[in-house]
This record gives structure tokens, sequence and C-alpha cells, in this order.
């Protein structure tokens, strides 16, 4: 397709040198490859959103020429953006008008700080971009209005925005961008294929030497000697990121960007608002949208990865348009998920911007990870793949390949209502320690929360970044309150999507009461997408990079659903111990290298070839209270021993239970694997041998038997357990 041309007005030569001869109009939308000359410009251009200039014979010897210039906004245009701005203003819709006036408020302060030729908006053409896109042209508008009336020579410049071109996008994405680019006269970098999103980046953060208030800059190349450059002028990008959209993170409205990208600002205007908001603003103000919604899709990736919603299907092969989903949660559910080699390779830090690529999974770009904690904390949290944040970057792994063993460690999410009502008790927990136990994999930490997927997704953000690994517990089904899954994609930054492997199974293994239940091996996703009942779609859209684990040689076996580090198993009891049986024996054996844990295969053992110190159990007939002393002495002459006291209720003649373990490494209680081995590069005399464990084990006893009197040792065995 061809880019539309410049249609709005002339730049105003009153407000140019005259030494300069201008063009009639400039274009409105430039493709841009920084790899090698821009095939729509011959010149150079030294800042990226301003258009070169033709100096003439006499000026080209003066080192003051301009060498390039803003492209004034035509008049229509401006108008057509004051309007807007004033009709959002005096919006009185009771359901839209409160977010409208947050959002604009926001974009004013960001122009005001940053002005109109530092602003950038990400303009991709999905629904979400389109929001931002239309509130970025009232206040920009607005702004340059009021600062042409304070000073009369400034001129409007357009309003900036930029898109990554994609092989597989979508023409009517295509003919959207490229129609309104036009219609609405705006300045559009569009960076060609091959070009990836940190590149982009780089190149409009570094080059960014804003021009005067009369639009002409002075900056570039002048009798082949190029001029001294000023710094940059800082740059903010308006983005149309929602929070609870994949590559949120805990960003806020206004967001600094990650350190392993270049700086800049990004500003969230709609952060706050939902599905159903966009598509009451658009709806209510009448703006063109990407035709694609009034078919059925909802989320637009690329053509290779997007399908209609589900949800949104009729009862023949046609579905609804977007702005009719009712159940906001399957939003995504259209995006099919794919499955990406994995890699071992670390990536620095320092090239990390090379590997960034658009993304065309989502309707919103990302620009940098938005969980700033996260990324602080990524040197000591471990993933099952690959290590990967928020924006889908390789990180490198913080932890070496030594002679180091270490336990894995693991959390638990016990997830239910009925628990904390006290409807049912829970014995999912103790079948869990259990077997975590039984193959040398620790359970470091249990938590109860409600089917709430906010709780959900606050336990999950935060005891991954203590743990190795994360096993939830109930949540997982078809109905309503079931929402552990959708939760874990929101905690990970990943999209929903259906799972073709999911599908199949859910097919094979349920049917369809309308269906037949074989399933070919060659089943496309509309396919399968067809003959699944409601329940068996939601059943089936899961995370993106979700893996189906099948952790025994049973075929008939229901697999384990594994997003990242996190295993995801049923509540039922009677199923989660038939599960967490094998997955705990799958995490205590050599098999866990998949797990990408950061370990060296050859040189640090796995929790099975781990040997855990003896476990002493001391009964006795004193009460408790009666051994404080005795215990505290112990305890803190003997700080490489675990040391527990329980008691007895229940037993005339036992009062209490002592029970003594040598600890693995030297220090407090359980950390993560990986938090381990950090440590354990500065102290070499972390871990201890099982030769170690047990000497520490055997001076502990001793030395507690020694300050209890002998009639009061009813007996001393090892066993785990306390009956």
């Amino acid at each position: 397709m061809t880019p539309h041309q410049d249609n709005g007005r002339k730049a105003n030569s009153s407000n140019l040198c005259d030494s300069v001869s201008l063009p009639k109009v400039f274009p409105n939308w430039r493709n841009v490859d920084i790899h090698g000359a821009d095939t729509d410009e011959k010149s150079t251009i030294c800042t990226p959103f301003c258009h070169p200039l033709h100096p003439t014979k006499a000026a080209s010897s003066s080192s003051a020429s301009a060498s390039a210039t803003a492209a004034s906004w035509s008049d229509s245009a401006l108008q057509s953006g004051l309007d807007l701005y004033e009709r959002i203003k005096s919006c009185a819709d009771p359901y839209i008008s409160p977010a409208l006036t947050s959002a604009i408020h926001d974009l004013e302060m960001a122009y005001r700080l940053y002005g109109p030729f530092c602003m950038v908006g990400s303009y991709n053409g999905g629904k979400d971009a389109v929001v931002i896109f239309h509130l970025m042209r009232a206040v920009h508008a607005h702004y340059c209005n009021e600062m042409q009336q304070k000073a009369a020579s400034c001129m409007i410049p357009r309003p900036r925005v930029i898109y990554f071109q994609h092989p597989d996008e979508f023409p009517e994405v295509l003919d959207l961008l490229q129609d309104t680019v036009g219609l609405y006269d705006l300045d559009m970098l569009a960076f060609k294929e091959g070009v990836s999103f940190g590149e982009g980046l780089k190149y409009l953060v570094s080059s960014n030497f804003a021009p005067g208030m009369d639009g002409l800059s002075y900056y570039g190349k002048n009798n082949d000697e190029t001029m001294r450059l000023p710094p940059p002028h800082p740059l903010a990008f308006i983005l149309g990121t929602r929070s609870n959209d994949p590559n949120a993170g805990s960003q806020g409205v206004y967001a600094p960007s990650s350190h392993y990208m270049p700086p800049f600002l990004r500003v969230n205007p709609i952060l706050d608002w939902n599905y159903g908001q966009v598509w009451h603003f658009l709806r209510t103000f009448q703006l063109p949208y990407c035709k694609l919604y009034d078919d059925g899709f909802t989320s637009l990736g690329t053509v290779k990865d997007t399908l209609p919603c589900p949800a949104l299907k009729k009862d023949n092969d046609e579905y609804w348009p977007a702005y009719m989903l009712r159940d906001w949660d399957q939003e995504r559910a259209g995006r099919i998920s794919k499955k990406k080699p994995q890699t071992e390779d670390v990536v620095e830090t320092e090239n990390v911007e090379k590997s960034v690529t658009m993304s065309q999974t989502s309707s919103t770009v990302s620009l940098g990870n938005g969980n700033e904690q996260g990324a602080a904390t990524q040197s000591r949290t471990r993933t099952m793949s690959s290590e990967i944040n928020t924006d889908g970057l390789p990180v490198s792994s913080s932890i070496d390949s030594s002679n180091l063993p270490c336990p894995m460690s693991v959390a638990l999410i016990v997830i239910g209502d009925e628990l904390l009502k006290g409807m049912t008790p829970d014995s999912n927990i103790i079948s869990a320690a259990r077997a975590l136990r039984a193959n040398n994999v620790t359970l470091a930490r249990v938590s109860i929360i409600s089917d709430d997927s906010q709780d959900i997704l606050e336990e999950i953000q935060r005891v991954t970044k203590e743990v190795d690994v994360v096993i939830t517990s109930g949540g997982v089904g078809p109905t309503h309150d079931d929402v552990t899954i959708k939760s874990v994609a929101s905690a990970l930054g990943l999209d929903m999507e259906i799972h073709c492997g999911m599908a199949s199974l859910l097919l094979k293994k349920m049917g369809n009461s309308t269906e037949e239940t074989t399933v070919s091996s060659d089943a496309n996703q509309d396919d399968l997408m067809r003959r699944m009942s409601a329940g068996q779609v939601k059943m089936a859209t899961l995370p993106s990079k979700s893996e189906l684990k099948y952790l025994t040689e049973n075929p008939d076996e229901w697999p384990v659903l594994k997003c990242n580090n996190i295993f995801i198993l049923p509540g039922v009891p009677l199923y989660f111990e038939e599960k967490i049986q094998v997955l705990a024996k799958f995490l205590g054996t050599p098999e866990v290298e998949e797990l990408g844990l950061g370990l060296d295969n050859d040189t640090s053992p796995t929790p099975s070839q781990l040997t855990r110190s003896d476990t002493y159990r001391l009964t006795l007939s004193l009460e408790e209270d009666s051994i404080v002393t005795a215990l505290n002495a112990t305890v803190k002459a003997h700080p490489h021993v675990t040391i527990g006291s329980y008691p007895i209720v229940d037993n005339p003649d036992h009062k209490t239970i002592i029970t003594l373990e040598g600890r693995f490494y030297n220090g407090g209680y359980t950390r993560s694997s990986s938090r381990l081995l950090d440590q354990a590069r500065v102290n070499s005399d972390l871990f201890f041998t099982k030769q170690e464990m047990d000497e520490h084990l055997t001076d502990a006893l001793e030395d507690l038997k020694s300050r209890l009197p002998d009639e009061s040792i009813i007996s001393i065995d090892q066993c785990d357990d306390l009956k």
C-alpha cells in the first residue's frame, strides 16, 4: 500500500529562514530503516521527526543554516483535535467521564513537562492504541493552541506517532493506520521489518534534538562536517497499557524505562480503564477503529496467531462484534498459543536492546519491564524455561556453574473460600509436605487464600521472589469461581490463549454432547473451537507458554499444567494427592534439569542426589514450659541444627516432643536455591557435607541430653512424625 502524503497546510514561511527553499508539503508517513539508508529520505535527518530541508546554494556555506524542520499541523486537523477536546471535557456520561477526566489530566501534565516535540504516541492499530491516540491528539491540540496564544511565533507541530512493521500484520490494521495518519495529519515513523523495538527506541531517544519554537533544527551535516550536537531532549512515549495487560507489571501512570532500555518516560493514561470503558469511549465519540473488531476479534496480534473470540461466536460461523463481549476475561481468548524454542543462551545486559522485538501479540506495546522490583530481584528468581521478564525479554542468569549442591524450595498456595469459611478441612498441605520431604524438596512456605483474582495474583508475585517453584491447589475448572489460571497469567504477564494440546485433550477425554469425541492429530484451531462447549473453551484457555507435563508413563493420566515456575494442581484432595506424589518425584529427580534453574547438570546435584541429615525425636515426660531454659541454651549453642518443640496434650505420660535435624547450609531458614548460590560465591563454607551435618546433629543431641534430667527422657528415635 502507498503511504498517505500530507494533505495539510504548508509550513509557515514566516517562521523559517529566508535562505531555505521549502517543499510544499511534508509526507505524513515515513518508513525508517535504521540499518541502512532511509528509502523515503535521501538526506541526513538528525532529528527523527523533523523533515530535511534543502539549503540553497548561497546558504550551503553558512554553518548556521537549518538542516530540518518540524511539519506544521494542518488547520483542519488542529480544529478536529480542539473539537474532540471540548467534547471530552463536557462529557457527562457517568460511566466514562471520570476515566476521561483522569486520562486528560495525566496527558496534560506530561505535555506540560515534555512539550509537543518530545511526546510520541505508540500507534499500532489495536483498540487501546486507538484510544490513546485520540486522547493524545485532543490534548496536543489544546496544549499547542494555548502555547500559540501566548507566543504567536510558535508553530504547532503535528502529533508524533510510531509503528513497527510486521510481515504478518493484518491488512485491515494497515488500512486503519494509513487512513487515520492522513486524516488527522500525523507524523508517523514506521520502522521497517527487521528493526527491533530496542533499536528503534534507541534511535529515537538518542537523536531527539528538538527544534526551536519556530520548528527549525540546526543540527546535521553541513559541508560534509558534522556540527557539534547538544544532548538530546528527553522523550515521553504515550502507551495504551491497561493494568490487566500482560506487559503492565507494576507500572504507574508515569513509569521510567527499565535500566536495560534507553532513558525515557512511559505515560499510561488509560492504565485503570477496563475493556468496557475502551469500547464505550470509541463508540460514544464515534471514532474510527479497525474493522476486524466488528468481525469478532477482541485482541489483535498477527494473522498467524489471532482468531475471533470464541465467546462471541453465534450459532452459525459468524461472530458478534467485540464491544458485545460480556465476559471481559475472555478478551484474549482468541489468541493462539505457540510453542517457542527454549534456549539456554545467556544474553548480556548490554546486548538486550538488540534482541527486543516489537510485540505483535498484544494490542498495546510495552517499552521496557513494567515491574522494576521484579527486575531488581531477577538475580534470585528462577523460572522453569529460559528466563523471561514481563516484556518477553531474555535476561541473563545470575548463577554460575559450580560444584554447589542446592535443595530446591517450594511454596504452596492453597486456594479456596470453602477453607477460609471452615466449610471443609484441608488435607492438601500435609499431602504436599510429606511428598516433597520424601523427595528432598523443601516446602518453604504455605498460604491459604480466597478465590479472588487479585489475592492470587499478589500472592504469586510475592512468593516467586523467595522460592524456586510455586505449586497452586484449587481454583481450576469451568465455573465462575475458578480463577487460578487467569490469575497466574496476570501474575506472570502472559496472555490467555487457546491451548491446542489442552483443547484436544478435553475433547478426547470429555467429548461434547453434540460432537464425536475422536480428535485427529492434525485438528486445527478453528475445528477445535467449534467442537468445544463453553466450559471446555474456558478450560482450554491457558496462559501463553503453558506446558502440559506428563509425569508418568500412563497414557490415560491427566497432565500437570506448568506455567514458567508455577505448577497448577486441582484442589480436590483425591486428585491433588495423586498429582503431588508424581510432581514431588519429578522435582526430586534428575529430570528436574528441564526446569532451567541455572544449575550445571554435570556439577550440581539435583535434590534426589542430596542426602539429608539424620533426624532425632525425643519424647519427654516434662511439660514444655519447664524445659525452656535448657532448650534455649541448646539452640543458641548449635546454630547449624534445626530444633523444634511440640507440646502433647492428649497423653498423660508424654508431655513434649523435641525434634533435631542438621541444617544443609550455614544460615537461617530455607531460602530459594538461587539466593543460596549467590551467597555461596561469597562464602565458600556455606554448605555442609552429610558427615558435617551428622556431626552437628550428634553434638546438639548430646548437649540437649546433658541439660535434661535423665528420667525425663522417655525415648529417643529417628522418626520424622510427631505421633
